[in-house]
């Protein structure tokens, strides 16, 4: 009997379940160029969110891009943080006059490239801000400012908290706040 498997070629496994992603939700497409799921409508006098990282544990990240929820998911190759040119695309597609707030989990790669590309978004006077979770109870938090605590389960919590602020209308500066809090307070 043959081997099955649901991919079809390690090399696409990403493109191809952001194109499925797209067919199958209405409402949702794909950034040309660049690996990154957008709400199909935007009200870009809201706060919009994004986050992303490295694929192979979906439907994290894209499939929490929908009302109340995420604006934007930027894909990563398998286990491995998206560049930094994808995630600016994606702050610069969904920025508007209600800013940006970008949720990164503790993960290196993660912090450099949604970082660098946060960065830059400010230096075009975009208005972002950059929110990080550390959820993880496994590690204690040494308070040393150096890799500690992963973002992990909880940072799905942290997502629908500032996107209902968002949806309902707060600023970008009350979003950010509210993303810290419950970024503070939950634990996986």
């Amino acid at each position: 009997m043959a081997a099955r498997q649901l991919i079809n070629d390690p090399k696409n496994v990403v493109d191809e379940m952001l194109e499925g992603l797209t067919y199958s939700q209405a409402g949702l497409q794909k950034l040309d160029g660049y690996n990154v799921i957008v709400r199909s409508s935007l009200d870009k006098n809201k706060v919009n969110i994004i986050s992303g990282g490295g694929s192979g544990h979906e439907p994290s990240h894209a499939g929490w891009v929908g009302p109340g929820m995420l604006s934007a998911a930027v894909a990563g190759p398998v286990f491995a943080s998206p560049a930094s040119i994808s995630v600016l695309a994606a702050i610069m597609h969904v920025t508007g006059p209600g800013g940006c707030l970008v949720i990164v989990k503790n993960y290196t790669g993660d912090r450099l490239w949604f970082g660098l590309a946060c960065e830059q978004a400010k230096a075009a006077g975009l208005n972002v801000e950059l929110v990080v979770v550390g959820d993880d109870c496994a590690l204690a938090d040494r308070g040393l400012g150096i890799a500690g605590r992963r973002g992990v389960a909880g940072t799905c919590l942290v997502h629908k908290i500032a996107g209902a602020a968002a949806e309902a209308g707060a600023s970008l500066s009350e979003v950010a706040d509210a993303a810290r809090a419950a970024a503070a307070a939950v634990g996986s």
